[in-house]
């Protein structure tokens, strides 16, 4: 149990959505001139959510929603912690891990992961999904929107469901 809890948190590590989600307010710094190496568009990872996680089994008519009421935290937080990228699939059957930390003093059951898509900008996903642009920048911890990338994994602060 303690080896798929290690490769749980190495994974996590990596995903640049596992890192401090903790909110505070956005800082604005001098921005040097641009290098030839752009800066990581999130910051360092913390401490593992999931180092404390239990099992659960998804039953017949789970719904990520219901299971992540069930347990008092979000779909984002099940998703990551189960690299699911769509909110939508989960089974009868399926073993999730349950994080036992919240993302976010301000976390809910609606907030959910998006897999930015080619092109794509941090106001136009605010925009599609009917968040406030700091509430998204400030959830991820991004500090500089303008590194947004295709694949990259975004917690969307949804106040209710989408």
């Amino acid at each position: 149990m303690l080896n798929l809890q290690t490769r749980i948190a190495a994974t996590l590590a990596s995903i640049p959505t596992a890192a401090n989600l903790t909110p505070r307010a956005p800082t604005v710094t001098a921005q040097p001139a641009q290098s030839a190496t752009p800066e990581p568009a999130v910051a360092t990872p913390t401490p593992d959510p999931a180092a404390s996680a239990s099992d659960y089994v998804v039953q017949p008519g789970d719904t990520l929603s219901i299971i992540a009421q069930k347990f008092d935290t979000s779909m984002a937080a099940l998703q990551l912690l189960n690299n699911i990228d769509d909110a939508r699939l989960v089974r009868a059957g399926q073993r999730l891990k349950i994080p036992t930390a919240k993302l976010a003093p301000d976390e809910n059951t609606f907030w959910i992961v998006y897999v930015v898509q080619p092109n794509e900008t941090f106001g136009e996903i605010a925009l599609r999904f009917g968040v406030q642009l700091n509430d998204l920048l400030r959830v991820n911890n991004i500090t500089n929107p303008a590194l947004v990338r295709a694949g990259q994994r975004l917690i969307i602060p949804l106040r209710a469901p989408a």
